[in-house]
Order: C-alpha cells, then sequence, then structure tokens
C-alpha cells in the first residue's frame, strides 16, 4: 500500500492494508469503516459508511476505503497550475 501523508490515519490504513486480503474474501466492492485497530462496519456505499462514521464516532478522523484487491491509481489532470 502507497505511504500516506495524513499522520492521523496511519493505524488505519496499516490496519486496512494487514487485512485487505480478508476483506476482500469477504466482501469484495464495499466499504470498510475503520478507526484505529477495529472495522466498525461494512457498507454498500461510501455515503453509507462515512454517515454512520460520523453518528458514531463525531467528527474524528476514521478511515472509510472501497475493498478492493489492489489499489487503483486514479490519475488526472488539472488545467489549474497554480502560477
Amino acid at each position: 500500500m502507497p505511504e500516506l501523508a495524513i499522520p492521523e490515519l496511519e493505524i488505519e490504513w496499516r490496519y486496512f492494508g494487514e487485512h485487505r486480503a480478508a476483506f476482500f474474501e469477504q466482501a469484495p466492492g464495499k466499504f470498510a469503516l475503520i478507526k484505529g485497530d477495529s472495522l466498525l462496519g461494512l457498507f454498500d456505499n461510501e455515503a453509507s459508511a462515512i454517515r454512520h462514521g460520523y453518528e458514531t464516532l463525531g467528527n474524528v478522523p476514521f478511515l472509510v476505503k472501497q475493498i478492493t484487491e489492489v489499489d487503483i491509481p486514479l490519475t488526472f489532470t488539472s488545467f489549474d497550475l497554480g502560477v
């Protein structure tokens, strides 16, 4: 899994990486809600996972990640050069 530049979610990313294969076997394509080193639930869509995270945890960092066998890199072009 790629390095994450968000230290607040380091534990969650590590936990997801360690359990990705089991999650994929159990629920491919679903969304995992993770806080610390705990899976809080599997959801059919991202919005449901995020909503449940805010309802149960409040406004704190938590990870919602789609369960895929491997990460699919996203590439896009920005026409805003910021110059």
